[in-house]
């Protein structure tokens, strides 16, 4: 279900994602910046004359990862309050710039892909230091499919494979919905689900459909209201499981009930397949909830600017 989200309460304002050749003035297009520039460009985001300021500010961004250590040392050690937060704002504006250009790389591959690498990149956008967790958590997927593919039978009808995958997650791996701690943001981030074998529903259900593509077991996410399930085709009609509560099935009238008693119409469309792009929004609304409850601002802005790259829309 889509989640509202309240006004930013934080000084630092979200900048737009405009293409970065808008932002670079026609007098540093010409030549490369030097560490000599860019200490120069630094110092006018101080100055007083906004016009100056935006110069500075556009062409610095433009300058993407060329800037940033000198942005960073200027964030934590310059006298000049206005320089620490523009830094601030622009250390982060350029690091979402570099995950909106591999968003754009990632629309060229296949869906199952797509999803995978999506939801490492909104957990890379608000935890930018994840790199090794994620590594770590691509070599869980590794040992994960290779178990799953002498789990799960090669050949055979859906039922039996889904349930061979069912079990091998569940029963032999460990894979359980966290009851205790529900709104650990850690629960929404793949990798860390694949490491400590515990999430949320919709997370729970990205372990199933990477894994099942990994081994040639098609799965679909079903983006219910409220819960999250895995939906397959069998040679009658699609079958549902809640990956929340060990994978047990869900009958359709089962999931009409549901969506009636949590005052949604009981409609087929909500147990049609998920796209790549509801999913990954749908887990970053999620965030931008536990986020702002938990009064985690920077987290908060940077999942609702994943939701504003993955959408056109403000979050």
């Amino acid at each position: 279900m889509r989640q509202s989200a309240t006004s930013e309460t934080e000084a630092t304002e979200d900048t737009p994602l405009v293409p970065l050749a808008q932002t670079l003035p026609y007098w540093a297009m010409a030549k490369v910046l030097t560490p000599q520039d860019i200490h120069a460009l630094i110092h006018l985001l101080g100055d007083e004359d906004a016009w100056v300021k935006e110069q500075a500010r556009s062409t610095l961004r433009a300058a993407g990862d060329t800037a940033t250590p000198y942005l960073a040392t200027a964030h934590s050690a310059s006298e000049e309050p206005a320089i620490r937060t523009e830094s601030a704002t622009l250390l982060e504006d350029i690091h979402v710039d570099d995950i909106e250009r591999d968003w754009v790389d990632l629309q060229a591959r296949v869906d199952g892909e797509a999803l995978e690498e999506g939801a490492f990149l909104l957990e890379r956008m608000i935890l930018p230091d994840c790199a090794a967790r994620i590594e770590t958590a691509r070599g869980e997927l590794r040992e994960l499919s290779a178990g799953a593919l002498e789990a799960v039978p090669e050949y055979g009808p859906p039922e039996e494979r889904v349930e061979g995958l069912r079990r091998y997650l569940h029963e032999t791996c460990g894979f359980r919905g966290n009851t205790d701690d529900y709104y650990d943001p850690d629960n929404s981030f793949l990798s860390s689900v694949l490491i400590r074998r515990t999430g949320i529903p919709i997370t729970l259900a990205l372990v199933y459909l990477t894994i099942g593509r990994r081994i040639g077991v098609p799965l679909v996410g079903i983006g219910m209201p409220m819960h999250f399930l895995v939906g397959y085709r069998t040679t009658a009609s699609y079958r549902y499981l809640d990956p929340f509560f060990g994978g047990r099935e869900v009958s359709r009238g089962e999931c009409l009930l549901l969506l009636e008693r949590a005052g949604f119409e009981p409609a087929e469309s909500y147990l049609r397949p998920a796209p790549v792009v509801g999913i990954l929004e749908r887990m970053a609304r999620n965030l931008t909830v536990i986020y702002q409850n938990g009064a985690r601002n920077r987290e908060l802005r940077l999942a609702r600017r994943f939701v504003t790259l993955l959408t056109g829309e403000v979050a």
